[in-house]
């Protein structure tokens, strides 16, 4: 199979976590969720980058506290907002990973949906600059949560990836790569990419990574994720993917406008860098 240039969709599971005690979520060992989380970050106002603490829907899936619980949610809206934190585990066997990344300095997407029992999926085969768009289906609509553009990538293997993957940030392979290969059924020379997203400082054809947020205010009550139209994209799937190869990155950097500017139409900037989580010794 070959590289190629892509518009992809991607389709993954979008209901919000709970507490499982208290305010405190363990690490998740169920199906994937989402979480509204706050932090420290950087987003675009008037295509400048503002620091200041933010919240966004993303996946985070070891522990995280509920700073509180939210009353009278809007509609599709938060029930919680979640400052993440991850305590190492002694074993990773049965805890979910984070994919896609977008804590510290790059965003990072491997493994989910690159395989399946037929072999090697497209989405093991992007070219540079193709865009991924992470959602999943709500009320029968899409709704954003990442927004993923291919810079680069390294290939790796169970055998291999302790090497390969050395420069990566430590929590960055604790909470993804370790979890994916001492807790996933992966076949020793399965070959993944770890692809690593463009940087708003450089970035392509005018695009880069991002997801949707908004500054943090106390008593805010979150935001719906936003929904996103464009003959490209599919209302009818809950979970998989929809490729759309695409001829040259002016058509694919189109795209990525009419989506940057879906979003910020309904009212939300666009975050391109969150504070990486801090490893805590316990809850």
């Amino acid at each position: 199979m070959d590289d190629e240039l892509c518009f992809v969709q991607f389709l993954h599971p979008g209901g919000e976590h709970e507490p499982d005690r208290g305010l405190i979520k363990n690490w998740n060992k169920n199906d994937h969720r989402r979480k509204f989380l706050k932090g420290r970050g950087l987003y675009l106002a008037d295509a400048k980058p503002q620091k200041s603490k933010i919240v966004f829907w993303g996946e985070w899936e070891p522990e995280s506290r509920a700073q509180r619980k939210i009353p009278a949610p809007i509609l599709q809206g938060p029930h919680y907002i979640y400052e993440p934190y991850y305590v190492a585990p002694k074993s990773y066997e049965g805890l979910q990973n984070t994919d896609p990344f977008v804590f510290g300095d790059d965003f990072y997407y491997t493994g989910c949906q690159q395989r399946t029992k037929k072999g090697p999926t497209q989405l093991r085969y992007l070219s540079k600059g193709s865009v991924i768009l992470f959602g999943s289906c709500i009320s029968g609509e899409f709704a954003l949560d990442t927004v993923f553009v291919v810079d680069g990538w390294l290939e790796h293997t169970q055998s291999d990836y302790r090497r390969v993957l050395a420069d990566a940030s430590k929590e960055y392979k604790d909470v993804t790569i370790y979890p994916w290969y001492q807790s996933a059924p992966v076949a020793p020379l399965e070959t993944w990419r770890l692809y690593h997203g463009v940087r708003h400082s450089k970035p392509l054809q005018g695009m880069y990574s991002f997801f949707p947020c908004q500054p943090y205010e106390p008593e805010s009550r979150g935001f719906s994720r936003p929904r996103i139209h464009l003959p490209e994209i599919t209302d009818n799937l809950n979970q998989g993917k929809r490729l759309n190869k695409q001829r040259n990155l002016d058509k694919i950097a189109l795209l990525w406008d009419n989506v940057a500017k879906q979003v910020k139409d309904q009212g939300l900037a666009l975050g391109v860098y969150a504070e990486m989580p801090l490893c805590c010794t316990d809850g």
